[in-house]
């Protein structure tokens, strides 16, 4: 089976923050992740280069865009994409662990979180211009709930319906 560019560039984001969860900080190999992800090592310096943390880095940037959909590759209004980001987050459960682990640590992955979430308070001010700032935080709130108890897609249904009648 051949892999798209897209795919392989998933799997190795995917082994890397799994390991980095598994392992700890950086306590991975190019070769744990080249094992992982079911990819040579020269796909990984193709995409990534060598450095540890520039992989690390790069790999929570997509998938931080991939999680939360701020890359706006669909626009899916409020219960469909919250059903979106529940189903990311179900193929990678640590990184809701490694969001909260490095949310408040100071470190590049820091900045790549605070970046992620004032992008996202961005779309959803833009997609809710009649929530007030307030509004928009608690919708926020409710997406990280969402998510840290594994909600069902039929619980955000209902969860996530109040917002559906104040969408544009």
């Amino acid at each position: 089976m051949t892999s798209s560019k897209e795919e392989v560039y998933h799997k190795i984001c995917h082994a890397v923050l799994h390991l980095e969860v598994a392992k700890g900080n950086l306590k991975w190999s190019l070769s744990d992740i080249s094992r992982e992800a079911d990819v040579t090592r020269s796909l990984i310096y193709y995409y990534f280069g060598k450095e540890k943390e520039t992989i690390l880095e790069e790999a929570f940037k997509y998938v931080s865009e991939v999680m939360f959909n701020t890359d706006q590759s669909q626009r899916l209004g409020i219960v469909n994409r919250m059903k979106f980001v529940l189903e990311r987050v179900r193929e990678m459960p640590y990184i809701f662990v490694l969001f909260f682990l490095r949310k408040r640590d100071g470190g590049e992955l820091s900045d790549i979180i605070q970046k992620a979430e004032d992008h996202l308070l961005f779309i959803l001010d833009r997609d809710f211009p009649e929530l007030s700032k307030d509004e928009v935080r608690k919708l926020y709130l409710l997406e990280l709930g969402a998510i840290a108890t594994n909600m069902s897609d039929e619980e955000a249904e209902k969860v996530f319906q109040e917002f559906v009648s104040k969408q544009k």
